[in-house]
């Protein structure tokens, strides 16, 4: 009689993980042809994040990029490298599904605060909202993690990140800066994640009115960063990921993400 409601505990946990900047555990999980030594080595040293427009478009999951499950009990969204106009890109594909990747790397936002990306949409479930928690499908969404001393965050703060260490396997970063497109939420809103601050959600894209075309992003991380959580980041970026999932709302959504980099000054006009 008592399962019920451990099961039910457990669930609820699970949930409490949508994929956000995940540390991942154990080498099993780094994808792509290069070796776990090899990955673990280059997440120390690696000062980029790997660009897909330099992998082969094979239809693999790109190298140098590991995923991260949040709930195993759920089919995993499909990564590969294609060929889109003209060039190497990521493309997410999730039919009722919800898992991510994230690329490994050792970073001073300091040094190089401009955050550059590009993504493509072609078709928006308009009830997905990271403002609803049974709501909370993106067709992309890009994680920013953040290192520091997790021994110094609040109580209740570290007691969520021990809960989802234990039973998903994950640990969470310092803090989490993630830029989603919402169906519903204007851009320029904050939302913070309900059962923690340390993970933030800010809106960069919404509604449909920009379906179907390649879009290119920057943002300063820095101030991203001491905008929401009140100080400048306290250590290194320590992974760069994307998430496109599905699970809430049992749809499918495709999407196609190109290169994301880190810059020391932001994009010359023209």
């Amino acid at each position: 009689m008592r399962a019920r409601p451990v099961d039910h505990s457990r669930r609820q946990w699970l949930r409490a993980a949508p994929g956000l900047g995940l540390s991942l555990t154990g080498a099993s999980l780094l994808s792509g042809c290069a070796s776990a030594p090899e990955l673990a080595a280059g997440a120390a040293e690696r000062g980029a994040v790997v660009p897909f427009s330099q992998l082969p478009a094979n239809g693999a999951p790109p190298v140098g990029w590991a995923p991260y499950i949040i709930r195993r009990d759920l089919p995993k969204t499909s990564y590969a490298v294609e060929r889109r106009d003209g060039r190497s890109v990521l493309h997410a594909n999730a039919d009722c599904a919800r898992s991510g990747l994230h690329c490994p790397v050792h970073i001073d936002p300091a040094a190089t605060p401009w955050l550059r990306w590009q993504w493509r949409v072609d078709a928006l479930h308009e009830d997905a909202t990271v403002g609803n928690d049974d709501a909370e499908d993106t067709p992309v969404r890009l994680v920013v993690a953040f290192a520091g001393d997790v021994s110094r965050l609040p109580l209740r703060d570290r007691i969520f990140f021990e809960q989802v260490e234990l039973f998903t396997g994950n640990k969470l970063p310092f803090a989490t800066l993630t830029y989603v497109w919402d169906g519903q939420l204007p851009v320029g809103r904050v939302v913070p994640y309900a059962r923690t601050p340390r993970i933030q959600y800010q809106v960069v894209e919404s509604g449909p009115a920009r379906l179907g075309q390649w879009l290119a992003y920057e943002r300063n991380v820095v101030e991203d960063f001491t905008r929401v959580f009140g100080q400048a980041p306290p250590g290194h970026i320590s992974s760069v990921g994307v998430l496109t999932d599905s699970d809430d709302l049992k749809n499918q959504v495709e999407a196609w993400y190109g290169d994301i980099g880190l810059f020391a000054g932001p994009q010359q006009a023209g």
